[in-house]
């Protein structure tokens, strides 16, 4: 297979420069051109007494010790935490080294599960599940730390799950110049659980393949396959 050209640098270190470029995919989320005009203590000064007029409307007596500071709680984490992924400056910083491991006739798949949550962008009540992700070496491999900082870059936003499918691979074909890429994710959606139908056994299951997990039936079962024998959590 050719390479890539490759549009991220790399230092002397073997840290990829300019990652913020594999922040950006081919699957957009809506997030406006200006959204990182303010600070994210500027911000938390707008949310927090917007959310306290919510509460306040739905009739909470935000007065109470329990609750006087849940405004700001809930700004904080809205910035902070749960959509810091909106921001590229937060894509996690990459080091990638040299494949002196494998060869063309024998490349081993690089296999993970890394669990996660995220926020429905319709109704922003969670979805957590598990992200299955693989990739066959290009001639790169990157820390094993850096697959699960990736998957929760993209969670920490508003998301669809077919979307947050899609942008994983789109970043870590970036990152690794190399089509041979697979996720697969099984997701319970609590707008399904907790509100509507309120169906508590739902999963909702989405796959995004490429390269060589598409085109290969070897490699495509191999990648279900360890889906299949990876060990459950134990609840």
């Amino acid at each position: 297979m050719s390479k890539k050209r490759d549009p991220l640098q790399h230092d002397d270190e073997g840290y990829l420069l300019n990652t913020t470029e594999a922040a950006i995919t081919n699957y957009p989320s809506p997030i406006r051109q200006d959204a990182h005009k303010l600070s994210d203590e500027e911000k938390i000064a707008r949310i927090e007494p917007k959310m306290r007029e919510i509460l306040e409307i739905l009739g909470l007596d935000l007065e109470d010790e329990s609750i006087k500071r849940t405004p700001y709680r809930i700004a904080k984490m809205y910035v902070s935490e749960v959509f810091s992924g909106m921001d590229p400056k937060n894509f996690p910083k990459i080091s990638r080294w040299k494949d002196d491991f494998h060869h063309d006739q024998n490349t081993n798949i690089v296999f993970m599960r890394v669990g996660f949550t995220s926020f429905c962008e319709h109704h922003l009540v969670p979805m957590n599940g598990e992200a299955f992700v693989a990739y066959k070496p290009n001639g790169h491999l990157i820390g094993l730390s850096k697959i699960p900082r990736i998957v929760r870059f993209f969670a920490k936003r508003p998301q669809l799950q077919e979307r947050l499918t899609a942008q994983i691979a789109d970043a870590l074909s970036k990152v690794l110049q190399t089509d041979d890429v697979a996720v697969s994710i099984s997701a319970t959606h609590y707008c399904v659980v907790a509100r509507g139908i309120e169906d508590e056994g739902s999963h909702t299951i989405t796959n995004v393949l490429r390269g060589q997990f598409n085109s290969n039936p070897h490699v495509r079962e191999e990648f279900f396959d360890a889906i299949q024998r990876i060990p459950k959590h134990r609840v």
